[in-house]
C-alpha cells in the first residue's frame, strides 16, 4: 500500500470512528432522554407494570390473548421471540425508556431480563396470580451474582507485577 492510501485509510476510520464512538457521558445524557419520552419510533412506552399490561392488552386481539392467557408457564419461561423480543425492541429496553428505567429502578439491568419478566407478569395477570415482582427480581440478581461468581472463578492471572514502595 503506498502513503498516500494509508494516509486517506488512517483518516477516513478515524473519522468514523471518532463519530461512531459513544462517550458514557452521552451514552447518560441520551438515557436520561429517553427515559422521559412518552413514546419511541412512534410507539408507546408504559410506565409501570399495570400501564405495559394495558397497552399489550390494546395491541392485543382476543383470541391471541386468550392463547397466550392459557399457555402453559413452561411456554412463558422458554419462548424467547414474538412478544418478548417486540417488547424488548420496540419498547427501548436495550437503549432506555420509561419502561426500562422503571425496571432498572427495581434491580432488573439486563433487557432480556426486563422482556422476560413484562411478559412473566403479564401472563400472572392475566390468569389473576400474585405477580410477586420481589421475588422474580431475587431470582434474577442471584442467577446474575452466580454468573459472575462463575466467570471470576474461571479468570487467569497472567502475571503479578511488583512495585518498589515509595516513602
Amino acid at each position: 500500500m503506498n502513503l498516500k492510501k494509508l494516509i486517506f485509510c488512517i483518516a477516513f476510520f478515524g473519522v468514523i470512528g471518532a463519530t461512531m464512538a459513544q462517550t458514557a457521558d452521552s451514552y447518560e445524557a441520551e438515557y436520561a432522554r429517553r427515559i422521559k419520552l412518552e413514546s419511541i419510533n412512534g410507539v408507546y412506552i408504559p410506565t409501570d407494570l399495570y400501564d405495559a399490561f394495558a397497552e399489550i392488552t390494546r395491541l392485543s386481539n382476543a383470541a391471541d390473548l386468550e392463547k397466550f392467557k392459557n399457555a402453559p408457564d413452561s411456554v412463558i419461561y422458554k419462548s424467547h421471540f414474538g412478544l418478548k423480543k417486540w417488547i424488548q425492541l420496540n419498547w427501548g429496553l436495550d437503549d432506555g425508556s420509561r419502561i426500562s428505567d422503571y425496571l432498572k429502578q427495581r434491580g432488573i439491568s439486563v433487557p432480556d431480563d426486563m422482556a422476560n419478566i413484562l411478559v412473566l407478569m403479564f401472563h400472572r395477570q392475566l390468569n389473576n396470580q400474585p405477580l410477586n415482582l420481589e421475588e422474580e427480581t431475587g431470582k434474577i440478581t442471584r442467577r446474575m451474582e452466580q454468573e459472575k461468581m462463575k466467570r471470576d472463578s474461571m479468570k487467569v492471572i497472567i502475571s503479578v507485577e511488583k512495585r518498589p514502595h515509595k516513602g
